[in-house]
C-alpha cells in the first residue's frame, strides 16, 4: 500500500509543482505585488496543474519511459496507465473546480489555459520538434504571465518571460539528447532523433552560453537590481557554462542527465533572482 501512495506522489514530480508554483510568485512580485494573500490560490492550482499535467504526459508515453525512465511509476509496475489516467483526471476536475470556486474569472481561465495546454503538449505536441520543445517553454513561461495578471501588471512579466522561454528551451533540447534512444524507438520527432544526438549537443550548448550571456543584462541597463545579476552570476550562470562545456565535450546519456539537473537545479535561482532583484 506504502508503495503505492509513494508512486502517486512520484507521478506528480513535487519538484515540477514547486517550481511552477514559484514561477507563478516571482511573475507576481517582478509585477509589484507583494504578500500571500493575493496569490496563494494561484500558485497552488499552477502547482496542481502542473502536477496533473506530468501525470498526463507519463500515462502517454509509458513506452519511452520503459527505455529512457525505467524506475518511473509506471514503467516500474508501480502504476497502471489506467490508475495513471484516472488520478490525471482527479487532479484535473479539482483544479478547474477551485480555479473557478476561488479565483477571480480571469485568473480561473489562466489556470484552465495551464491544464488544456499542459494536455495537448502531453498527448500530441511532446513528441515533434520545435513545437515541443517550443510548447512547453511557452507553458513553463506563461506561469509568470499569470502571477504578473494577478498583480495587475502584465506588463512587467515580459523580461521574466523571455528568461524563463530561453532557459526550458535550452534544458528541453538536453533533455531531447539525453532521451534520443527511447524517442527514436517510438517514432517521437525530436532534433536529436532528426539531426543526430551530437547535433542537438552543439545546439544546446550554443544556446546555453547565448543565454548565459544575456541572463546578466537586465541588471546592467538598470533594470533589476544589483541582486539580480549577484544571483544569476553567482549560480546560473556556471551551471549554463558548464552544461555547455559539459554536452560539448561528452554526448554520453549520463553527462546530459547531469546537464539536465544542473539546469533544473539553477532554474530555481534564476527564479529567486527575479524575486531578488524586483
Amino acid at each position: 500500500m506504502l508503495r503505492r501512495i509513494v508512486a502517486w506522489v512520484e507521478i506528480l514530480r513535487p519538484h515540477n509543482m514547486l517550481a511552477a508554483g514559484f514561477a507563478v510568485y516571482a511573475g507576481y512580485h517582478a509585477a509589484g505585488g507583494r504578500g500571500a494573500e493575493g496569490i496563494a490560490w494561484l500558485v497552488a492550482l499552477c502547482a496542481l496543474a502542473t502536477g496533473g499535467g506530468n501525470v498526463a504526459n507519463d500515462a502517454f508515453d509509458v513506452d519511452i519511459d520503459r527505455i529512457n525512465k525505467p524506475k518511473r511509476p509506471i514503467p516500474s509496475g508501480r502504476m497502471s496507465v489506467l490508475m495513471a489516467l484516472v488520478w490525471y483526471a482527479c487532479l484535473s476536475v479539482i483544479t478547474v473546480v477551485l480555479a473557478f470556486a476561488m479565483l477571480p474569472r480571469a485568473l480561473a481561465m489562466v489556470v484552465l489555459a495551464w491544464q488544456v495546454s499542459l494536455f495537448l503538449y502531453a498527448r500530441w505536441l511532446k513528441r515533434s520538434w520545435p513545437a515541443g520543445n517550443l510548447a512547453v517553454a511557452a507553458i513553463s513561461a506563461s506561469a509568470l504571465l499569470g502571477g504578473a495578471l494577478a498583480a495587475g501588471n502584465v506588463a512587467a512579466a515580459a523580461i521574466p518571460m523571455a528568461i524563463a522561454f530561453a532557459f526550458v528551451a535550452c534544458r528541453e533540447l538536453v533533455k531531447g539528447a539525453e532521451d534520443v534512444d527511447g524517442d527514436r524507438t517510438v517514432g517521437a520527432r525530436t532534433l536529436a532523433v532528426a539531426a543526430g544526438k551530437h547535433a542537438a549537443a552543439r545546439a544546446a550548448a550554443v544556446a546555453m552560453l547565448c543565454v548565459a550571456i544575456i541572463l546578466p543584462l537586465p541588471s546592467v541597463a538598470g533594470l533589476y537590481r544589483p541582486a539580480y545579476a549577484v544571483v544569476m552570476l553567482a549560480a546560473v550562470v556556471p551551471a549554463l557554462v558548464a552544461g555547455a562545456v559539459t554536452v560539448a565535450r561528452s554526448h554520453e546519456k549520463h553527462d546530459f542527465a547531469r546537464t539536465s539537473q544542473w539546469l533544473k537545479l539553477a532554474m530555481f535561482a534564476g527564479l529567486w533572482a527575479i524575486v531578488a532583484g524586483t
